[in-house]
C-alpha cells in the first residue's frame, strides 16, 4: 500500500477497530496490489467527515490522484477538510475539467464532463444524471445503500436529537414524511423507542406499515396538517426537495411548538417554513454530529461507490444510469458479514426482510 493510503489506514484505526470497517479495509489491500485506477484523475464529492478518509484510501491504494471539489454544497467537518493535503488528496482547480472518474454525491459535480463516467451516491441526484452523456453507475439503486439509509441514518436521526437534548422519546408522536428507505429506518429506531409513530406520504402505504403506526395521505391537505400540529416532531425523508411546498398552513406550523427537521439533502419544507424554524437550519439533521453515519453503518456503502469507478472502466456502457453489478454488491456485502460488527452479520437478513 502507498505512503498516502496507509497514512490513512494508521490514522483511523485509532478511531475504527477493524471489524468496523473491513470492506474498506479489504479493497485497500485488494488494490495495492491490482492497481486498477493507475495514474486516472478521480473527483470525489462524498461529504468530507473523518469517516470519508476511509473511502480515499482504497482510491490512492489503487493508484489513482484523488480530488475534491473545489467549492461543494454539502456540510462538511473543518478539521477534516484541513488534513486532505496531508494524506495527498488534492483539491481541484478554477476550471479544472480533466477527470478520468467523478464519484459524486447529490449531482454536484455534473458539470464536470469525466472521460469514463460518473458513479452517484444518493438518489436525489438521479434526476440531474438522466440526462448526462456518459454512463452513470448509481449507488443508491442497488442493496447496499439499504444498510446506511435505513440503519445508518435511522440511528444518526436519533443521536442527533439526543445531542440536542431530545433523549426522553417514549410515548412522543412522530411524523414521518416519506416512507422509502430512510423514512423505514427512522420508524424502525422510533419503534424502538416507544414513540407514537404516523407516517405520511404520497403513496398508500398504510397495507406495509405495522398495526401500531397510522397513515396519512400527503395529498389531503386537511388530514396532513391536523396530524403535523398535533405532532411532537415533523421529520422529513422523501429525497425530494419541496416535497411539502404549498401542503402545509405555514403560519400555524411556524407558531407551533412541533419540532421540525430535515433528513434530506435538499430543503424538502419548501420556502414558506423559514430556516431558523427547521432544525439544523434546514440541513439534514445528523450533519451536526461529529460523525452523521457511523463508520459501521456507511462504510460498506462508501466500498460500493469506488467500486463503481472500476465498472466505469468497461467499454461501451451506454450513457444512462445503471444500477451497481449484484455480483460485485454481493461480493462486499460477504466481506461485511463475515468480518464485520455483530451489527452488520446480520444485514443478509435485514436486506432480505425489507422492500425498497
Amino acid at each position: 500500500m502507498n505512503a498516502n493510503a496507509q497514512r490513512i489506514k494508521d490514522y483511523l484505526l485509532d478511531f475504527y477497530p477493524p471489524e468496523e470497517w473491513p470492506t474498506l479495509l479489504h479493497q485497500a489491500e485488494e488494490w495495492a496490489e491490482t492497481q486498477p485506477l493507475a495514474g486516472l484523475r478521480v473527483l470525489d464529492a462524498s461529504p468530507l467527515y473523518r469517516n470519508t478518509l476511509g473511502k480515499f484510501m482504497p482510491l490512492l491504494a489503487a493508484g489513482a490522484e484523488v480530488y475534491v471539489p473545489r467549492r461543494t454544497t454539502m456540510p462538511a467537518d473543518p478539521a477534516t477538510v484541513a488534513m486532505l493535503p496531508d494524506f495527498g488528496i488534492r483539491t481541484a482547480e478554477k476550471g479544472q475539467d480533466d477527470f478520468d472518474i467523478v464519484l459524486d454525491c447529490a449531482a454536484q459535480c455534473s458539470r464536470y464532463t469525466p472521460a469514463l463516467g460518473y458513479a452517484e451516491l444518493t438518489r436525489s441526484g438521479v434526476p440531474v444524471y438522466e440526462r448526462a452523456r456518459r454512463p452513470v453507475i448509481v449507488a443508491d439503486n442497488g442493496r447496499i445503500k439499504r444498510v446506511e439509509t435505513m440503519l445508518g441514518t435511522g440511528e444518526s436521526f436519533f443521536r442527533a436529537l439526543a445531542q440536542l437534548g431530545h433523549r426522553d422519546l417514549e410515548g412522543r408522536r412522530l411524523l414521518v414524511v416519506g416512507y422509502g428507505k430512510v423514512g423505514r429506518g427512522i420508524v424502525h429506531y422510533a419503534r424502538k423507542h416507544g414513540m407514537k409513530i404516523m407516517v405520511a406520504d404520497v403513496e398508500d402505504k398504510a397495507g406495509e406499515l405495522p398495526g401500531d403506526i397510522g397513515f396519512v395521505n400527503v395529498n389531503d391537505l386537511e388530514d396532513l396538517n391536523d396530524t403535523v400540529l398535533h405532532a411532537w416532531c415533523v421529520v422529513t425523508a422523501t429525497g425530494r426537495i419541496n416535497a411539502l411546498h404549498n401542503r402545509l398552513d405555514s403560519k400555524a406550523l411556524i407558531a407551533s411548538p412541533v419540532l421540525l427537521a430535515n433528513m434530506g439533502i435538499d430543503d424538502e419544507f419548501g420556502t414558506k417554513i423559514p430556516p431558523h424554524r427547521v432544525l439544523n437550519d434546514k440541513k439534514p439533521l445528523n450533519f451536526i454530529l461529529e460523525e452523521p453515519t457511523r463508520m459501521c453503518f456507511i462504510e460498506t456503502t462508501l466500498a460500493l461507490h469506488n467500486a463503481c469507478a472500476l465498472e466505469l472502466l468497461t467499454a461501451d456502457l451506454p450513457s444512462t444510469c445503471l444500477p451497481p453489478p449484484p455480483d460485485v454488491e454481493e461480493r462486499l456485502l460477504q466481506i461485511a458479514t463475515t468480518h464485520g460488527t455483530g451489527e452488520l452479520r446480520h444485514l443478509h437478513l435485514l436486506l432480505g426482510r425489507e422492500s425498497e
